[in-house]
């Protein structure tokens, strides 16, 4: 069992879910909203005591959930009086049961851990360390992957999304760098490891392939009821959303400065000065992005980048465009790009 966040209209709301197998396959079912608040199906016992509703106990035996209370207790744990929460939280880290996954052999842990998505195990990994030098993850057991043992997609989603909420906003693009496995179309380069030091053009060239090859992997969505390859699914489109629309590294920022001022041709004065009226060429560019010349006059180079980045998604040919107006509105870009400056 598991609580899931969700979002209806710009308003957070929770709901208690469960992961049960179903042939060969891990699948989830809805057991009962919760609304915005989980502490409402809370009660305090005086002291340190705290303990679920007896009714959310028996609306979930009625639905003939799997769970033991100590399960569902844990899943409150967040939501109760920050200072009891404290106290509870010490005395259970001194008397956690055993992991079930301690009595199975070598052989069977590895086994079981090269069998989890790679998708998984590279965002999980980031998550717990930060790194982007992933390493190989299928050598052997490692314990931290237990936790993406016996769930189904929805529960890895709701665990990993959790954990995903507290990534500061400069680390959101070396994330998805590293959660996609952009390193491998780099590895003649020394500096496949650091994202801000590649060109920002092909590392999101091969982000948007990566995304759409994912979205299209029957693995990967193993257990989900509903899914349309040609349109992505919202446990993808979180990701897209987060490329396109999360603040800028400002080292990449930097990068992309260093790399305009490296192929420009010498002696043809500063990128981003003055220069008089556009010209007609760079008129054509602002309409290959559907810009007017005011709109594009009145841009930062953040928003002028946003608006790049949100055309380029719907035009790629992963996502049904024409490849000839991809490579237009990326050439467009780049010779706008160069005005910001």
């Amino acid at each position: 069992m598991y609580l899931k966040r969700q979002n209806h209209g710009g308003t957070e709301a929770f709901c208690l879910c469960e992961s049960y197998r179903k042939g060969d396959c891990w699948k989830h079912r809805v057991l009962v909203e919760l609304g915005a608040d989980p502490e409402e199906y809370v009660e305090y016992g005086g002291g340190n005591s705290f303990y679920v509703r007896r009714s959310l106990e028996e609306e979930l035996m009625r639905l003939n959930a799997h769970f033991s209370y100590r399960e569902l207790e844990s899943l409150f744990i967040p939501f109760i009086d920050p200072d009891i929460r404290r106290i509870i939280e010490r005395f259970q880290q001194a008397g956690e049961p055993p992991s079930p996954y301690s009595r199975l052999s070598h052989e069977t842990l590895l086994n079981r851990h090269r069998a989890l998505h790679s998708f998984d195990k590279r965002r999980l990994h980031y998550l717990r360390c930060g790194r982007v030098h992933i390493g190989n993850l299928d050598a052997k057991p490692w314990k931290f992957l237990n936790v993406l043992l016996d769930k189904s997609r929805d529960e890895i989603e709701s665990l990993l999304g959790d954990m995903e909420r507290e990534l500061p906003g400069p680390e959101i693009r070396r994330y998805l760098f590293t959660a996609f496995g952009l390193e491998y179309h780099f590895r003649h380069l020394p500096t496949r490891y650091a994202p801000e030091a590649l060109d920002p053009f092909q590392v999101e060239e091969f982000f948007l392939q990566g995304i759409c090859r994912l979205n299209r992997d029957e693995r990967f969505f193993s257990g989900v009821d509903e899914h349309d390859p040609a349109a992505l699914h919202p446990y993808l489109r979180k990701y897209a959303v987060l490329y396109f629309d999360s603040p800028f590294d400002p080292r990449m920022v930097w990068d992309e400065d260093v790399a305009d001022f490296v192929r420009r041709p010498p002696f043809t004065g500063r990128a981003g000065a003055p220069s008089g009226p556009m010209s007609v060429t760079e008129k054509e560019a602002c309409r290959s992005l559907g810009l007017s010349s005011p709109d594009f006059e009145g841009m930062d180079r953040e928003a002028l980048i946003r608006a790049y980045r949100r055309l380029a998604m719907k035009s790629h040919p992963d996502k049904g465009g024409d490849k000839e107006t991809f490579v237009r509105v990326k050439a467009a870009y780049e010779c706008l790009l160069k005005l910001k400056g």
